[in-house]
């Protein structure tokens, strides 16, 4: 490459540009990444109290169509009963309601933490304190007693009514 008396080689203009990027193209890039975050942080599902409580509602929900469902086909009155800590599920056998072991589906349920729960049937609140026995009930003869419960957290509430 021929060479300048003072030892400077004759170089394009692109040539004698040093490595590195230029704040315009950094910016642009950073740009271009806050747009596609923003973008995807939008098409997720918020997380908050609201979701939380409709995930349990719909939990609640599927459990009690297993256990109506179970009762239909074997014939056994089976229970829901509610608790301060949450709700499991009974069946009656020889003329008395006994817990179902925890191995068999569905399962207790306690409530997240937090969660304040209130349930209506007959339009009558039900005392938080644990019943002897289940308060709603599914059987192959009759249709399941009509309940509403309500969750609340963090200033949200959502409610449930059964059967729908």
């Amino acid at each position: 490459m021929p060479k300048s008396a003072t030892g400077a080689s004759r170089l394009s203009p692109v040539a004698r540009r040093p490595g590195g990027f230029t704040l315009i193209e950094i910016l642009v890039v950073v740009m271009i990444a806050g747009i596609l975050t923003g973008v995807v942080l939008l098409r997720l599902p918020a997380f908050g109290a609201t979701q939380e409580l409709q995930r349990e509602l719909d939990r609640l929900q599927a459990s009690l169509e297993v256990l109506c469902d179970q009762a239909l086909l074997t014939g056994t009155a089976r229970g829901l009963r509610f608790h301060a800590e949450g709700y499991d599920f009974w069946q009656r056998t020889g003329g008395t309601w006994k817990l179902r072991p925890t191995d068999r589906r569905p399962r207790p349920v306690q409530w997240p933490v937090q969660v304040q729960h209130r349930v209506l049937v007959d339009q009558q609140r039900l005392p938080t304190s644990g019943s002897p026995a289940p308060q709603v009930i599914c059987s192959a003869l009759e249709p399941a007693t009509p309940f509403e419960i309500q969750l609340r957290m963090a200033g949200d509430q959502q409610s449930l009514a059964w059967p729908q």
